[in-house]
């Protein structure tokens, strides 16, 4: 509520999504006089995604890139999370006691591809959930350009797995049973195969080594 009084959006029209499908395509327009507002605004939402909210997560990261040259575009879309989330204030994270809640931890991973026009890096991204409940997630560019998306998830999936080992660790130090092997969730049936593949083509030896330790995991 705070931040909808200081931004002006109290009175809103509520947005059912936090970002416009369609705003890596849409003209970017002028840049802001200032930055600052819009700096301020990226910050309370970023404190928010990682507090509580990972529905946001993806969109205030991609949002959060602008933060040098916003333009009256980016300024719209930021806006557009703050009236996605006027409407979504009763979201909340509940951590068991519910009906049928998976009490296993697992991981589900995802990647555009090439998204990013101006270098074509994709993007990763990662949620967590133990007895029902998101515990950790992220959403970050890569750090390499990817050739196929294959080798994006490929990417994506490994990074979650580096924060699915971290995961186990903790909770085994809370004394909590985790059942093992961790169940990881990926759509790229490309990049399954690449996984259980043991043998490198050249269409994927090039792949950077560190992200080949989920192949060892796989067992």
């Amino acid at each position: 509520n705070e931040m909808l009084q200081t931004y002006e959006l109290k009175d809103a029209k509520i947005s059912d999504i936090p970002l416009d499908v369609n705003y890596k395509n849409i003209e970017e327009g002028k840049l802001l006089p200032e930055n600052k507002k819009y700096q301020s605004l990226i910050g309370s939402l970023m404190y928010i995604a990682i507090s509580t909210r990972p529905d946001i997560t993806a969109s205030v990261t991609i949002l959060s890139r602008k933060m040098q040259n916003p333009t009256e575009t980016d300024w719209k879309e930021a806006k557009r999370v703050a009236r996605y989330l006027k409407g979504t204030m009763n979201y909340v994270l509940k951590l068991g006691n519910t009906k049928n809640c998976n009490e296993e931890l697992v991981g589900y991973a995802d990647a555009d591809w090439g998204e990013d026009k101006k270098d074509r890096k994709s993007n990763s991204g990662y949620v967590f959930q133990y007895y029902g409940s998101s515990i950790s997630w992220a959403c970050r560019k890569q750090t390499c350009v990817a050739l196929s998306s294959a080798e994006a998830e490929y990417i994506s999936i490994s990074e979650a797995c580096q924060e699915g080992l971290w995961l186990i660790k903790l909770l085994e130090d809370f004394q909590k049973k985790v059942q093992l092997p961790l169940m990881m969730y990926e759509d790229n049936q490309s990049c399954i195969n690449l996984i259980k593949n043991d043998k490198f083509s050249k269409r994927t030896k090039h792949i950077d080594i560190r992200y080949h330790h989920i192949k060892d995991l796989k067992e």
